[in-house]
């Protein structure tokens, strides 16, 4: 042993000394994101991907187009009163009569911007709470043209080469929102191109963008890039894979994405949900006819939701199940909300079988939605897929039901960011039980990022601002769509890499 007992001496003496120092080392300072990547913001070219931002949940305001109400994401308030049947409607979706499709049953809410702020009161006090700000300050940060608010996007900015916010009606089937993000990036795609094109002159480059979405807009941004603008087929059966959507993308960034659900779901399915103190109470047959609650119910497989007193677990996909145990929208006590839903129909039992008829067609394709996400998949050499796990939380994990009064209750908590489980955006499908060392996921990720954070607050971290703007301005691209200087080995001399497959030309 080089050294022998003096040099173990000698680093010993000098760790006795490291000791205590570090003890006086100053508390690490969070990046300063706009000193990192100052350059990069000032570097303007047609090698800078675009970029699209897509919320979860409740993270798009909606607008009555026929009344111009603000029934989400208002300037005053979170959401107009439920409590008011008119506003209830508002809230809700339309309850079928017979065979018409889920896509056919519309209202009159549209998607109008990004939330990127909430306002509320409480106790008369207006409190506003950060939503996706954070991850707009960042990315102007990185030099995209993003302004502060939506009010100076409108009115500042006359050209626009990378920055997009992608809204759309959380309430609705993921799958729509999937097809009308295929229309959007089609839409952006060509403004992008003509942008270029005066701006740069010339034959503008092909546009490839980049994705970041959060939350649910994580599972609205993977079936896109799975199956493009396809719908689900008809008779129940999984549409062919063909990563149409994935052709106009080069890297995709997921945020605490539920991909394996969450408890929560259906929890609040049943018992009504509440957005905090003094907040108002949205009934369960009004979260009912929310399509996209359904979607993000865990697996049966996973096996979260369990009799009381029995070992037995349930499927949530079996309408018999929430008629026998009246959950949700079937429950008697929820009469009052449907009667203001369907004023047509004259008797409780009229609206009750007409709810339990709508509900198996929500649940049909809920269950047909899991089981396209839930395939194993190549993905495509040219895509970039990075993903983002907050933890720290204990999380909802199981939930278990009497079935003397149907009542459900939360039973197990697990590590998560509070609202989603780690086990679900890893889409670990060891939560059945059956360990095995390595993950088990059908998705694979580049690079997967963990950060002790909360659901919505890992979007303001530092740290997660400072890897989420290396990876769409700095990092090495699988797809080569930016250009990479030559790696150089120890020595100094050119090393040698394998070429970079990029996606297949547009026809």
């Amino acid at each position: 042993m080089r050294g022998g007992a003096r040099g173990f001496a000698r680093r010993c003496w000098t760790l006795g000394i490291l000791i205590p120092l570090s003890a006086c080392a100053p508390e690490p300072k969070a990046p300063n994101l706009d000193t990192l990547y100052d350059s990069a913001a000032s570097f303007e070219s047609q090698e800078r991907n675009p970029v699209i931002s897509i919320p979860g949940t409740l993270g798009s305001r909606l607008v009555d187009t026929e009344s111009g109400v603000v029934v989400w994401g208002g300037a005053n308030g979170l959401s107009v009163d439920p409590d008011d049947p008119e506003n209830a409607r508002l809230i809700a979706l339309p309850i079928g009569e017979g065979d018409e499709r889920l896509r056919e049953l519309r209202d009159n809410l549209r998607p109008d911007g990004v939330l990127r702020v909430a306002r509320a009161s409480i106790l008369g006090i207006p409190v506003e709470l950060d939503i996706y700000r954070g991850v707009i300050e960042t990315l102007i940060a990185g030099g995209f043209d993003f302004r502060e608010t939506r009010e100076e996007e409108k009115t500042e900015r006359e050209i626009n080469l990378d920055s997009f916010e992608f809204p759309y009606d959380w309430r609705r089937d993921i799958v729509e929102a999937a097809s009308d993000l295929d229309y959007f990036v089609k839409r952006k795609n060509e403004q992008v191109r003509e942008t270029r094109r005066s701006v740069f002159g010339g034959d503008p480059k092909p546009v490839t963008f980049d994705l970041i979405a959060h939350s649910m807009g994580g599972l609205v941004a993977r079936y896109y890039l799975m199956y493009g603008g396809a719908d689900l087929p008809e008779d129940g059966s999984l549409p062919e894979v063909t990563w149409a959507g994935a052709k106009n993308v080069n890297r995709a960034i997921f945020i605490a994405p539920p991909n394996t659900g969450s408890v929560l779901s259906f929890e609040n399915l049943v018992n009504g949900k509440t957005l905090g103190p003094f907040q108002p109470t949205y009934e369960p047959a009004l979260l009912g006819t929310h399509v996209s609650t359904y979607e993000l119910f865990p697996r049966d497989r996973h096996r979260r939701v369990k009799i009381k007193g029995s070992d037995e677990f349930v499927s949530l996909f079996d309408v018999d199940m929430w008629d026998r145990y009246e959950w949700g929208i079937l429950n008697p006590s929820q009469d009052p909300v449907l009667k203001i839903l369907m004023p047509d129909e004259p008797t409780a039992a009229s609206r009750r079988a007409r709810a339990k008829r709508h509900l198996a067609k929500i649940l049909a394709r809920a269950e047909q939605f899991q089981r396209a996400m839930d395939r194993p998949v190549d993905v495509p050499e040219w895509l970039d897929l990075y993903l983002v796990v907050g933890g720290g939380f204990e999380t909802p994990a199981a939930v278990e039901f009497d079935p003397e009064n149907g009542h459900v209750d939360i039973v197990k908590l697990e590590e998560g960011d509070g609202v989603v489980l780690r086990a679900s955006s890893l889409l670990d499908e060891r939560q059945d039980g059956d360990y095995a060392l390595g993950l088990r996921s059908p998705v694979q990720y580049r690079s997967v990022l963990l950060l002790p954070e909360e659901h919505v607050d890992i979007t303001k971290s530092a740290v997660f601002g400072d890897n989420l703007l290396f990876w769409l301005l700095e990092a090495p691209r699988v797809g080569d769509q930016l250009a990479q200087p030559k790696r150089l080995s120890l020595a100094g001399a050119p090393s040698s890499g394998d070429a970079a497959t990029s996606p297949p030309a547009e026809k």
